[in-house]
């Protein structure tokens, strides 16, 4: 049995930006709420990122056994590179920028 490298791949990236996910909600929301109530903010937030990632990486016409389990392509890498950027820059740029016109 051979390793699947696609899978290892694929897992990594996912764990990688659900974890950076749960880091930049967390890092905001704990200087808003107290820390228990940010920390689950950013779990369930996490966890989207987390389901959103690894459908991005299933084949469009999934069989069991016959097709591959993920399909690994560049445009889903870049979406995942371009959602956490937003979130770093929604998260936090943009609150740094509004703090200092003030």
């Amino acid at each position: 049995m051979e390793p699947n490298y696609d899978k290892i791949i694929v897992l990594i990236i996912v764990f990688t930006a659900s974890f950076t996910t749960w880091k930049i909600i967390k890092d905001f929301y704990i200087t808003k709420f107290h820390m228990i109530f940010a920390h689950l903010i950013a779990i369930v937030t996490a966890s989207f990122m987390l389901l959103s990632t690894m459908f991005l990486f299933i084949p469009k016409n999934f069989q069991r056994g016959i097709s591959p389990e993920v399909e690994l392509s560049f445009t889903s890498i870049a979406i995942i590179i371009s959602m956490l950027f937003t979130l770093y820059v929604f998260f936090k740029y943009i609150p740094s920028n509004s703090n200092k016109k003030n």
